[in-house]
């Protein structure tokens, strides 16, 4: 089995693998990631079980269609997920969160990858009160990385 985790080197992407891992412990793990935080896993000191077995240093628009030759499954994490840079380069977070995001469903529908998970956020709910959320609570996007959430999973 050869499992693909997009941002695999960011903020959750080190626990998803290394749960990956344990598992489907037979299974290829694929990461493709921008690299921004690499330097978190590439050092000598870091747990094996957090790297994945082939790495892709590339951005998620600009994914080859060879990278999904074999892919059974797609866990896709990538996201500019920081509010301020959402804020300030709205446009990039919009391509890279919505439309990177449809594409790379697309891509992996056309080469038979069979499962997609797509992970959202509890920040399409805005700010919360004590109330604890379900998947059925009303929206309130607050902001552009929340907003391009919610359109990608619509």
């Amino acid at each position: 089995m050869k499992i693909l985790i997009t941002g695999n080197t960011g903020y959750i992407g080190p626990s998803v693998l290394q749960r990956l891992r344990q598992s489907y412990p037979q299974a290829t793990l694929i990461g493709l990631d921008k690299g921004y935080f690499a330097h978190c896993l590439t050092n000598a000191d870091i747990l094996p079980e957090c790297r994945a077995d082939v790495q892709y240093f590339a951005d998620v628009r600009t994914l080859r269609p060879e990278v999904l030759l074999g892919v059974d499954a797609i866990v896709h994490l990538a996201a500019i997920s920081n509010d301020p840079m959402g804020k300030t380069f709205e446009d990039v977070t919009y391509d890279i969160n919505l439309r990177a995001s449809v594409e790379l469903a697309r891509q992996a529908k056309a080469a038979g990858v069979r499962c997609f998970v797509f992970a959202s956020s509890c920040s399409v709910y805005g700010v919360a009160d004590d109330t604890p959320r379900k998947e059925t609570s009303p929206l309130n996007p607050l902001t552009a990385y929340a907003k391009s959430k919610i359109r990608t999973e619509t």
